[in-house]
């Protein structure tokens, strides 16, 4: 909350980062944080995710920087996968930053996240994808294309951070190495959406994201025209994206995206699902699928981004149980430990 009246005041998101703030702050708090208090402080989130509908996630960790944090993380959202009714799937994120410690030493920490932290979060199963964050002043598109590399190599599949606040080449990389998504993509290329579309590359856009930072949006109708499948999330983090709330993330689609009511539908089921590999699995009401089912209260979908701000979510079901109803979060049986 103190980097919002820093942004307000005139301060860049990337000047917050090298000056420690932003990721190497929450890296902080991280670190001091016992897997116990992180189990309590997600499920609450978890919880309000349910309420506003949503019943997949996927966590990325990248707020530990060293390897025992991060696997620390990684077996907090393991957890809460097997505890909590929402399913929490993992992306392994330890080159999200370059943590202080590495400052001027970058290709060390490159390294280290390669040789060290990648061979176990494999060897304990603890994610299913490798996440990089390729950016001017935090690692370049060669750095990346090595820790994805090395990922792929352990059987982790590639996802990226990419052209968030320069064009910097990574939606470029995302085709090159054939990740199965690229985030944020507010900077992208018009040769670097062409290569994604080519190569059949989900866009995961993140419109709060832009918003909160007060940043130009990424292209969405550009990308879908190419023919790039756009899929949409919170990014709920405490930087850059304060928020549980899936349906004002759908309204930001709209209004400052210019996607249609049906897109941003489409973006947040079945395309989200491809995103996370589950596109077999959740994503559109099918036999053989997950009763994975959101009522609203609208008469049709186009209300859904017509009232802004609002929660039309009446009733959540997960794997056909009832979890909400009215609006209210049934008692559930999580531990809190």
């Amino acid at each position: 909350e103190k980097e919002l009246e820093m942004r307000l005041n005139g301060a860049k998101y990337i000047d917050i980062l090298k000056a420690g703030g932003g990721i190497l702050q929450t890296t902080v708090s991280t670190r001091q944080a016992t897997e116990e208090e992180l189990i309590k402080q997600s499920t609450k989130r978890l919880n309000k995710f349910l309420q506003y509908g949503v019943t997949t996630v996927e966590a990325k960790s990248g707020y530990g920087l060293n390897l025992k944090d991060e696997i620390k993380q990684l077996k907090v959202a393991k957890k809460l996968n097997e505890q909590h009714p929402v399913d929490v799937v993992s992306t392994f994120m330890g080159a999200h930053a370059v943590p202080v410690e590495y400052k001027g030493n970058e290709d060390e920490f490159v390294r280290f996240v390669i040789e060290e932290m990648i061979p176990i979060v494999a060897e304990e199963e603890l994610a299913e994808f490798c996440d990089v964050f390729c950016e001017e002043g935090v690692f370049t598109v060669e750095q990346s294309d090595r820790i994805l590399q090395a990922g792929k190599a352990y059987g982790l599949k590639s996802k990226i951070h990419a052209d968030e606040i320069v064009s910097f080449g990574g939606a470029e990389l995302a085709a090159k190495v054939g990740a199965v998504s690229a985030d944020h993509l507010l900077k992208a290329s018009d040769q670097g959406i062409k290569q994604m579309a080519e190569r059949g590359v989900i866009a995961v856009l993140l419109p709060g994201t832009a918003f909160f930072l007060m940043e130009e949006p990424a292209r969405a109708r550009k990308m879908i025209e190419a023919g790039v499948p756009v899929a949409l999330s919170t990014d709920r983090n405490p930087g850059s994206s304060p928020t549980e709330s899936l349906p004002f993330i759908m309204n930001l689609a709209c209004l400052t995206m210019k996607m249609t009511p049906a897109e941003v539908l489409t973006a947040c089921t079945i395309n989200a699902a491809h995103a996370i590999c589950k596109g077999d699995q959740i994503g559109s009401i099918e036999v053989g699928k997950k009763a994975d089912l959101v009522l609203f209260d609208a008469p049709n979908y186009q209300t859904l981004q017509y009232n802004y701000a609002v929660n039309l979510v009446d009733t959540v079901l997960k794997d056909g149980k009832v979890v909400v109803e009215g609006g209210v979060l049934h008692e559930l049986s999580v531990p809190t430990a």
